[in-house]
């Protein structure tokens, strides 16, 4: 088994900066409150008195006349929330197809990593051969990728859920290998941080499991 304490040892560098600057942008869920919020303002503004009626400073509207929709603008960005959380439950859709919620909750780095060291611009994990083939980890991986999309719990110490990560895996009969790489130099020890978390993470899940 591969140790994992090079890696463990850089959990606490990265800053809570560096994790809103990884962030992946909004959830579905995100999207769907905001739809909400911006069809109950429309509503709202559909209901608010004419300002000038009945007025003695009304404006003459024979002179001029300009004004905007603000109902509508509310009711654009309402549609376009809502386009956005349907096109991330679409890609959460392709991405898992039937798989259970119990299977795309937890990270396929949680459940089978035992090891792991530091590289330049990221980190190397080691993971079982339960782990399945490269293809199927990295299929695994979308889906989880993809579920934690929609919003539904806090994945902000999830390694694959940082923004610009790039994931290879490659493995043969003694395990599998993931390797983990950011573009933006500021987001390594971030992710050093997140791949040190689900290490740590899956040894108590083992420890959980193990028989006593």
């Amino acid at each position: 088994m591969r140790i994992l304490l090079p890696l463990l040892a850089l959990a606490a560098c990265a800053s809570p900066a560096a994790s809103q600057r990884g962030a992946r942008g909004p959830r579905a869920a995100d999207h769907v409150a905001a739809a909400d919020e911006h069809a109950q303002h429309a509503e709202r503004l559909a209901r608010w008195p004419d300002r000038f009626a009945g007025s003695s400073t009304a404006v003459d509207t024979a002179s001029w006349y300009r004004a905007w929709d603000t109902v509508s603008t509310e009711l654009r960005l309402a549609r376009q929330h809502r386009t956005a959380a349907a096109q991330l439950v679409a890609a959460y859709d392709e991405a898992c197809g039937d798989r259970p919620a119990s299977e795309v909750s937890i990270s396929p780095l949680e459940r089978y990593a035992v090891g792991g060291a530091p590289t330049e611009d990221g980190a190397l994990l080691f993971l079982v051969v339960e782990a399945g083939s490269p293809d199927e980890l990295m299929a695994a991986m979308r889906c989880h990728r993809a579920w934690m999309m929609l919003g539904r719990s806090d994945m902000g110490s999830c390694p694959l859920d940082l923004d610009g990560l790039r994931v290879a895996a490659w493995g043969d009969a003694a395990g599998i290998t993931v390797e983990l790489r950011v573009a933006d130099k500021l987001l390594v020890p971030e992710l050093q941080r997140r791949a040190a978390h689900d290490l740590e993470a899956a040894a108590q899940r083992r420890a959980a499991l193990a028989p006593r």
